[in-house]
């Protein structure tokens, strides 16, 4: 879950058009069309999270320097609200909730650090990114792929660890069923410069 923050964060700060510059303030905005999930297995199912979109639609401050081929990142941080997430069942969400540790940290940080590749001619891109779950922070890079035909559009997946981040994946029915470590975050995202 947390990996799927982070990676989204990475995604909509990967759609500028940078000029070599010391500091390029702009801001992103996330379409609604845009999809952010967390998948995960038990030892009997698996289980699909989905973020509402909807509730990114305010401007996300960037400011950025760009050296070479990479893109360092001053300010860059998508905040996710963690009652966006809905795994399509009370049961499920509330348990989703429970592992995020929700009522402490409501929220799930994505900050964009660096970001390596031509913005412009490669469709891989290669994305470091801090994120932050439950009070916890961790450094991921993370493939990011931009589509050529759509400009403002990413896609990619990264698979991490609960335990990453210092949660314990939760037993339920008197520990029968058993979520498994291993959760992966999957984004598409369409975005606009500001």
């Amino acid at each position: 879950m947390k990996k799927v923050l982070g990676i989204a964060t990475l995604f909509l700060l990967l759609a500028f058009n940078v000029k070599d510059s010391i500091n390029n303030p702009t801001t992103v905005t996330i379409a609604p069309e845009s999809r952010l999930m967390i998948s995960g297995t038990t030892n009997i199912n698996t289980f699909n999270c989905n973020f509402d979109t909807n509730g990114l639609q305010k401007p996300i401050p960037v400011h950025y320097e760009k050296m070479g081929s990479k893109y360092i990142f001053k300010e860059a941080t998508l905040v996710l609200n963690n009652l966006g997430f809905d795994c399509g069942s009370n049961g499920i969400n509330r348990d989703f909730h429970a592992l995020l540790k929700s009522k402490e940290y409501p929220e799930l940080l994505l900050k964009l650090r660096t970001l390596e590749g031509d913005l412009i001619d490669d469709k891989q891109l290669m994305a470091t990114v801090d994120i932050t779950i439950a009070g916890n922070t961790n450094t991921y890079k993370i493939p990011v792929m931009k589509a050529q035909e759509e400009p403002g559009r990413i896609t990619g997946d990264l698979t991490l660890g609960l335990s990453d981040f210092k949660l314990k994946a939760p037993k339920k029915a008197l520990g029968l069923i058993v979520v498994h470590d291993a959760i992966t975050i999957s984004f598409d995202l369409e975005w606009e410069l500001g």
